[in-house]
């Protein structure tokens, strides 16, 4: 059978059909994006834009599936066989109905392929130091201030409202009840309270209420002696004055550590004296 004219009709009539599927898409229906030349091949483009890129086609989750399918079949690679295995998995938006000898195949093909593979074998992939150094500058500053996207009010709102009535089953409360029960509890000498070790030097033995020698915690010192989280600050661009560190920190909407970094830097801002 020849794969290759068969993968290759598939590609062309669907690249004639791309613009009423991007129509059909803006809709609302259900396409995947699919690159005609894999990417590992030489193929270009962003799979999720297809609109202005001739190497993308629109396919339906079944066309996918047989595109990938035939693409195993003509190359027989590794390569190949992981995008084919990588179709098996779905999700709440796109759920595919794979027949048994496709799933059979797919299995078979990532099995055959990853036979010899070293770091399957739990053997530790050795990185040179030219590679690390890539790395490191590839990473630096991604994810620093407004560029962490756990940060953004847009984030923090979609993950409190997708854990909103999130119920936990009963086996992680069970367990979580067991391993609270199980924690060493300590007496405190004034209040003979039980409570954990963390809580205990948190909150009783020298800090404790009853202690008539009671010492103020560290984090109440911090702020009623008016110390370094509370001198005055200046933002050296603006020649603005805020009051904490604090304040700065909701400014630039980054951690207060972050604005201390600064600070010893000597980069935007500065204590007042």
């Amino acid at each position: 059978m020849n794969y290759n004219k068969i993968y290759d009709d598939l590609m062309f009539s669907r690249l004639y059909l791309k613009p009423q599927r991007l129509k059909e898409k803006q809709e609302g229906k259900y396409f995947e994006g699919h690159h005609i030349i894999p990417k590992c091949k030489g193929g270009t483009g962003n799979s999720s834009r297809p609109k202005n890129n001739p190497n993308i086609v629109l396919l339906t989750a079944r066309e996918h599936f047989l595109s990938h399918w035939l693409l195993w079949r003509i190359y027989g690679d590794r390569q190949m066989a992981l995008s084919f295995h990588k179709m098996l998995s779905t999700t709440n938006k796109h759920k595919r109905i794979i027949s048994s000898r496709g799933y059979e195949e797919a299995r078979n093909a990532f099995r055959l392929t990853n036979i010899g593979n070293q770091y399957g074998l739990g053997k530790t992939r050795i990185v040179s130091e030219e590679q690390k150094k890539k790395q490191s500058e590839y990473m630096k500053g991604r994810y620093v201030g407004d560029l962490n996207p756990s940060k953004r009010d847009d984030v923090k709102k979609k993950i409190s409202d997708k854990l909103k009535g999130v119920k936990k089953s009963k086996t992680y409360s069970e367990k979580l009840s067991i391993r609270h029960k199980n924690k060493e509890k300590i007496s405190c000498p004034f209040c003979n309270k039980l409570t954990d070790q963390l809580n205990s030097k948190k909150w009783h033995f020298e800090f404790c209420n009853k202690n008539p020698n009671k010492k103020i915690r560290p984090t109440t010192n911090f702020i009623k002696n008016n110390t370094y989280g509370c001198k005055k600050v200046k933002v050296l661009e603006t020649n603005v004055i805020y009051d904490s560190i604090f304040e700065v920190a909701k400014l630039f909407k980054v951690h207060r550590n972050t604005i201390n970094r600064w600070i010893k830097s000597g980069k935007k801002i500065s204590f007042v004296n």
